[in-house]
């Protein structure tokens, strides 16, 4: 199955910067980024009511939009790691690891959180390893280390595309 841009970081991260040329575009573009690097519009909505259980939907479109979020706010540190990892650099590939974190680690607490709302156990399951992955990649010291990102994800996404084109979402950023 073919990967898009957008699942570079999670799925193909090791891909080249070719890869940003496709053409899948966001369902939604936030114009602000708050500091944590994650807009609003890729978490999950959050409900006065704690546990309250989200459909698949719901849980699509908190996938989809962090997958936008990843796209477009990590290949920039993405490519010059790889490249300063290729040079040799490493002052620039820890700066750059440095940058990543942050974000990897909001991701994880999104998707931590999609998965704890949605009632599907399947969805549920693929949310959970999608935040491990993204926790793990966290951790990361060297750029080579991304390799591993398509064997953590591509079960799980794989689970996302199938459940969430089933339930009648349309899948922008994961396909």
């Amino acid at each position: 199955m073919r990967r898009t841009a957008v699942s570079v970081l999670l799925a193909v991260v090791v891909a080249s910067a070719a890869a940003c040329g496709d053409e899948a575009e966001p369902q939604a573009a936030p114009s602000v980024v708050p500091a944590s690097g994650i807009p609003a519009s890729a978490a999950p909505a959050t409900s006065a009511a704690a546990g309250v259980v989200g459909s698949i939907a719901f849980a699509c479109e908190a996938a989809d939009g962090l997958y936008a979020t990843l796209n477009k706010q990590s290949q920039a540190h993405i490519q010059r790691g790889f490249e300063a990892e290729k040079r040799g650099d490493t002052a620039t590939v820890a700066k750059e690891l440095a940058a990543l974190n942050p974000m990897f680690l909001a991701v994880s607490a999104k998707f931590g959180e999609a998965a704890d709302r949605v009632a599907d156990d399947e969805v549920k399951f693929a949310l959970s390893e999608l935040a491990d992955a993204a926790s793990t990649a966290s951790s990361f010291t060297t750029f080579r280390e991304f390799g591993a990102m398509q064997q953590l994800t591509v079960s799980a996404e794989l689970v996302l595309i199938r459940k969430c084109r089933y339930s009648g979402y349309k899948m922008v950023n994961l396909v």
